[in-house]
């Protein structure tokens, strides 16, 4: 298997200033590098750039894969972990998950980079497709989503293969709301969805919130006339976008946000993983029967359509000889199959002698005529249409 390595970078919040898309381009020869995004494919060699050097540089979100191995996102928060650390400690406090705070400021860099072995996940085809799902995770962070940590949280545990007896984190209410929109970055990280739907139970449904509109009316209200005009110089002065985001952070950090409430379970590891191996087997119990009884409908169709054809031969036999010849002499297993079930039901549907004279007769006409198609006198036979 050839190596093959991706790697991409979003800005989110605003473009990049000059300065930071000069940085950008120092990063790679042969990247594809704007204000907005930075992305690149390996198919040898390797990236030796500094990645959360350009998360620091304007870039908001980062995915990395290496079908060698690498699986990782990692996520920029400019103005910090929207938790207190007696909170987002639980969650960040396993091997391939980090906070890496800025050496001044509030800001830093969350990221999950768990190990894994070559060959414990599928390959990934479009690697890319995920750093959506990266700066959705990013947009429910910065808005207090609690349940982004303990996916990040459960999918290091799965990856890193934790002791048995860890006890998990508190889990966030409404987690079981979430099993949808978190699915496709689980499957990045090998994350059964079932056990996101284990760790689930038990747990009280999601809180209403403050609504981020009503957020933002809030903050507006408070400004004063003087403070607006600034604001409103500034946007029509300097970039908007680098002045919209400003403004959405200082909505974030005006600490009008609502603790999002827990349950603590005390549940071990080795019981999320236990009980997602249950909710497989039941899963696959009736994802059997359901294929089970659509194989029966699938027969039944089949035989109502056989008792129909049959009903047409009777009135009509040559027609249907005529069938099985022009199938035979367009070849093919499926054709000779197809040919050797017509002259069966052609036997059945007259019935008696007759029925079976007409058809041993028209296979031993076929298998005259074509004497060198093995495959056909074998499906013949096995109707117990040719000696």
């Amino acid at each position: 298997m050839s190596e093959y390595q991706f790697l991409a970078f979003r800005a989110v919040d605003r473009p990049l200033t000059d300065r930071e898309l000069a940085f950008a381009r120092t990063q790679s020869s042969r990247a594809e590098i704007t204000r907005w995004g930075f992305e690149n494919e390996y198919h040898f060699g390797d990236f030796r750039g500094d990645a959360d050097g350009l998360l620091r540089r304007g870039y908001d979100a980062h995915v990395h894969y290496a079908n060698f191995g690498v699986r990782k996102i990692a996520i920029r928060l400019p103005a910090g972990l929207p938790f207190p650390k007696s909170v987002w400690s639980k969650y960040i406090r396993l091997d391939g998950l980090a906070w890496k705070k800025d050496s001044r400021g509030k800001g830093g860099i969350l990221t999950l980079d768990p190990f894994h072995e070559p060959s414990d996940l599928d390959e990934v085809w479009s690697p890319g497709e995920y750093l959506d799902d990266v700066v959705e995770l990013r947009h429910r962070l910065l808005s207090g989503d609690l349940r982004v940590l303990y996916l990040l949280w459960l999918c290091a545990a799965v990856a890193q293969d934790v002791l048995p007896e860890v006890i998990e984190p508190p889990v966030p209410a409404g987690l079981a709301e979430c099993v949808g929109p978190f699915g496709a970055l689980g499957e990045f990280f090998g994350l059964d969805s079932l056990i996101l739907v284990a760790a689930s139970e038990g747990v009280p449904a999601a809180f209403t919130r403050e609504d981020h509109q009503d957020h933002c009316d809030t903050w507006v209200a408070a400004l004063s006339q003087r403070e607006s005009q600034r604001l409103l110089r500034k946007l029509l002065a300097e970039d908007a976008a680098t002045v919209k985001a400003e403004m959405l952070a200082a909505i974030r950090d005006s600490g009008l946000s609502t603790d999002w409430p827990t349950a603590s379970l005390n549940r071990e590891f080795g019981e999320l993983l236990e009980r997602g191996e249950d909710l497989r087997r039941e899963h696959e119990a009736k994802e059997r029967k359901k294929r089970q009884a659509a194989a029966r409908r699938k027969a039944a169709q089949q035989e109502r359509e056989r008792q129909a054809r049959m009903k047409q031969m009777v009135k009509a036999p040559r027609k249907w000889l005529r069938e099985a010849d022009n199938l035979v002499e367009a070849r093919g297993t499926q054709n000779y199959i197809a040919a050797a079930e017509i002259l069966a039901d052609l036997r059945e549907a007259i019935g008696g002698d007759e029925g079976a004279q007409i058809a041993r007769r028209h296979a031993a006409h076929l298998a005259k005529h074509h004497p060198t198609l093995a495959l056909l006198k074998s499906s013949l036979r096995k109707r117990a249409l040719l000696e």
